[in-house]
């Protein structure tokens, strides 16, 4: 149970929380229960201004892959309240071909939105971060644990995982903490088309804890990283119930699942 003193006094930003459901979204509610001040941002002012209208929060939109954006928004909720605290990274895009068929436009995209956006999301919140702050990067399990079909995404994941670590190496001595928070499959809007009856059963088959991830999983995690309690930096917090333990599903374990949980014939034409 939150005692609504853990985040008391800080103020936070929380990149990706334009998604109702999302991961963004469900950190930035975890944080203003705990006594922080947030301001959300992401590239939907629609959904920015139907979250902040709920909770009375400052809001900002901000593209990841313009360091402007990122400029601009570091400074907007400087000016609202007067300082800066958390900065949580949370923007993510998806990525799902084979690795021979993997265009130049999925490169590029997975290149401006996580390995140059998380860059400089760091580079430019470093700047405007009160001693003790914290930077928070949402990364995920297969930046370590292999996964079909996803090797961009993976290595750009792994590229953001390794300079929160530089990052967390070179401003510790400034008082500044960064940290990843890895999950594993989570329910949330960016994967709801990959995720059909089956595939969260074909996940739940590795995860020794015997169950996916969760939003709430995330935002829990969160907390504690950017609380005062925790005396930790570089490091990755794996949030995939013993995942790392096993593997993922391959893509053919996958697609048998889909098939049983759909009634379809296991026979191939």
């Amino acid at each position: 149970m939150s005692n609504a003193s853990r985040l008391a006094g800080k103020v936070a930003v929380v990149l990706g929380a334009s998604r109702e459901g999302n991961m963004g979204q469900t950190i930035a509610r975890r944080f203003m229960s705990e006594g922080a001040q947030v301001v959300v941002a992401g590239r939907s002012i629609a959904g920015l201004e139907r979250f902040s209208q709920a909770h009375s929060c400052g809001y900002k939109v901000c593209d990841v892959s313009r360091k402007s954006d990122i400029e601009a928004l570091r400074d907007y909720a400087i000016d609202r309240h007067g300082g800066l605290d958390i900065a949580v990274n949370g923007a993510a895009t998806p990525q799902y071909s084979p690795f021979e068929s993997t265009t130049e436009a999925e490169i590029d995209e997975m290149t401006s939105i996580i390995f140059k956006g998380g860059f400089f999301f760091m580079q430019v919140m470093v700047a405007g971060l009160r001693r003790g702050g914290t930077i928070i990067n949402i990364s995920s399990a297969v930046a370590d644990i292999m996964f079909d079909h996803h090797a961009a995404y993976m290595g750009a994941k792994a590229a953001l995982n390794h300079i929160t670590r530089a990052v967390a190496y070179e401003y510790g001595r400034k008082g500044i903490r960064a940290n990843i928070l890895s999950p594993g499959l989570t329910l949330t809007p960016m994967n709801r088309e990959f995720i059909r009856p089956g595939v969260v059963e074909a996940f739940e088959r590795e995860y020794p804890l015997g169950r996916i991830t969760t939003v709430d999983d995330v935002a829990n995690a969160a907390v504690f990283v950017a609380s005062d309690e925790c005396f930790m930096t570089g490091q990755t917090f794996h949030l995939t119930g013993g995942l790392t333990l096993r593997r993922n599903p391959s893509a053919a374990e996958i697609e048998e699942s889909i098939r049983i949980h759909s009634g379809l014939d296991m026979e191939k034409p």
